[in-house]
């Protein structure tokens, strides 16, 4: 289970799997909803 990320960290993570995921198709909501 994960926990809830601090608002920067959550950023910094949503900025990261963008880059790397750009169509959103490996692990789809699995950490968060829509990163």
């Amino acid at each position: 289970m994960f926990q809830p990320q601090p608002g920067p960290l959550a950023d910094l993570s949503k900025r990261v799997k963008e880059a790397f995921d750009p169509e959103g198709i490996l692990n789809p909501g699995r950490m968060t909803a829509g990163v």
